[in-house]
């Protein structure tokens, strides 16, 4: 049987307006896209032909539709609310030197596993995350499929394609509008998965 490779690109959303640098995760916070030239490179490099989407978080929805103002034709882009960032329940809205350190601490003995209080852990989100993708890879076998997510949802992603459990994910650095290339080549009906990169900068090569 011959192999079909869906090749997945995710850029991770424009740097954010925080200078509180508070801890936002699923709050709706304002991306910074003054940066033409990077939304410029970053649409050089993504496919004519590719299925968009993004969160149902204004940030990745701003970010993609100012990367899309750059293509040369019209772009749908869809929407996924189980691409959303990790949500840290009722730390969001504080900064991490203000959250008591005894708070913190059963958290961070298990980062991967263990829950802020009323929120997600990594392991929900890459969970969530892996579902998705699946749902996207049936949907769009063959394709190109364009993603501005989060750090978080593309930590996910990458933990996915390692195989190696969740806590894979949480090795990896993603800056803002840095893009991560990840393939899914099926053959007999199993898929392997190869990261062809990540973290790489839009005006690099």
């Amino acid at each position: 049987m011959t192999a079909i490779t869906t090749r997945f690109w995710w850029i991770r959303h424009a740097p954010v307006i925080n200078p509180d640098r508070i801890l936002y995760g699923q709050r709706d916070i304002a991306p910074d896209l003054s940066d033409d030239d990077a939304f410029i490179a970053l649409a050089g490099k993504l496919p004519d032909d590719a299925v968009w989407n993004t969160t149902t978080l204004s940030r990745a929805q701003k970010t993609a539709e100012k990367i899309a103002q750059h293509k040369s034709t019209k772009i749908k882009i869809n929407h996924h609310d189980t691409l959303r960032e990790q949500f840290f329940g009722d730390w969001e809205g504080q900064r991490w030197d203000d959250i008591p350190q005894e708070e913190q601490a059963p958290y961070w003995s298990d980062a991967v596993n263990n829950r802020p209080p009323n929120g997600e852990s990594f392991a929900d989100i890459a969970n969530r995350v892996a579902s998705t993708v699946a749902e996207l890879l049936k949907a769009h076998r063959g394709s190109d499929i364009v993603t501005v997510a989060h750090a978080g949802s593309i930590r996910a992603a990458i933990a996915m394609a390692t195989q190696t459990g969740p806590r894979a994910g949480l090795s990896f650095h993603l800056a803002p509008l840095s893009l991560t290339r990840i393939n899914a080549i099926e053959r007999d009906e199993e898929v392997w998965w190869r990261i062809e990169s990540v973290n790489m900068p839009p005006n690099g090569a």
